[in-house]
């Protein structure tokens, strides 16, 4: 909160000042970049801002660690930054002197402004909708139980599970983020009603050429052979308090990418993707 970081909108001193009214005390420091929190034994590590930019654009990193020695080195170093402690007086004169930012982001030189990439998206849940199931003809049933023959050594539990798939005409974005190994709760329309499947794990991305010449992205599952689905209707109940965004009555595809979140929905269904019955008192 250097008067020059102020001058710039590095830094906002009106939001430094609501936490000063709230007791927090506040030092600045010139060369400050390090970013963490110790919350009694926690330490938390990470190359995040406070921003929408950390949040929703850029690849970020971090750590969480109750180890007693990480801790207390933490509060060892953040002791020796608090050196020049934010007053009443200079945060008035910083308040003073703020000017909102109007910076451009550089551009590389000699290099065309291109479209910036997307954040790199972690989830171990993956809520697919906007499903039809298909009525394949028996040259095309042929073509396809081709690609299932390769992925049936890729099953873990194959007393359990069997090869299914999902196939997309334009390979979806989110395709690029979802790994071996991830979960998927599909939604699929069945006339006028919805109904949503039990957890299925990626098995790998095939591609698949029809009798027509027509190229599809396989998204390739292991299913639980009896397992269960749940009108879209039940499943909304269920959920609508962990994961608001999904309870819609078209629901869209997105990562759920809390696991806390993420492991409610699972839970939902047992290991052999049975609907698990809701108690009763």
């Amino acid at each position: 909160m250097s008067i020059g970081s102020v001058r710039q909108g590095v830094t906002n001193p009106r939001a430094v000042r609501t936490l000063m009214k709230r007791g927090v005390r506040v030092f600045s420091r010139a060369s400050l970049h390090a970013k963490f929190l110790v919350s009694d034994r926690m330490l938390i590590a990470s190359s995040a801002n406070a921003s929408t930019n950390s949040k929703e654009i850029l690849d970020e990193a971090g750590i969480v660690t109750t180890d007693p020695a990480s801790v207390q080195r933490a509060i060892s170093f953040f002791d020796r930054l608090c050196t020049e402690r934010v007053g009443r007086e200079y945060l008035k004169k910083c308040i003073s002197e703020y000017r909102p930012p109007t910076f451009t982001p550089a551009i590389e030189c000699g290099r065309p402004r291109t479209k910036r990439s997307g954040r790199v998206v972690e989830a171990k849940l993956w809520f697919v909708g906007g499903l039809v199931p298909l009525n394949l003809s028996e040259k095309t049933r042929e073509s396809v139980e081709r690609v299932e023959r390769r992925y049936k050594k890729r099953l873990t539990r194959s007393d359990e599970t069997e090869v299914t798939w999902i196939r997309f005409r334009r390979r979806p974005g989110f395709l690029q983020h979802v790994r071996i190994g991830d979960w998927i709760v599909d939604c699929s329309k069945t006339g006028h009603r919805r109904f949503v499947g039990p957890p299925m794990q990626m098995l790998g991305l095939d591609e698949w050429v029809s009798e027509r010449g027509t190229r599809y992205t396989m998204m390739m599952l292991e299913t639980p052979t009896e397992g269960e689905g749940m009108s879209l209707r039940d499943f909304r109940r269920k959920i609508c308090a962990v994961q608001p965004e999904l309870d819609r009555g078209n629901p869209r595809t997105r990562a759920i990418e809390d696991n806390d979140h993420a492991d409610s929905i699972l839970r939902l269904w047992t290991v052999s993707g049975k609907i698990v019955k809701s108690r009763r008192a």
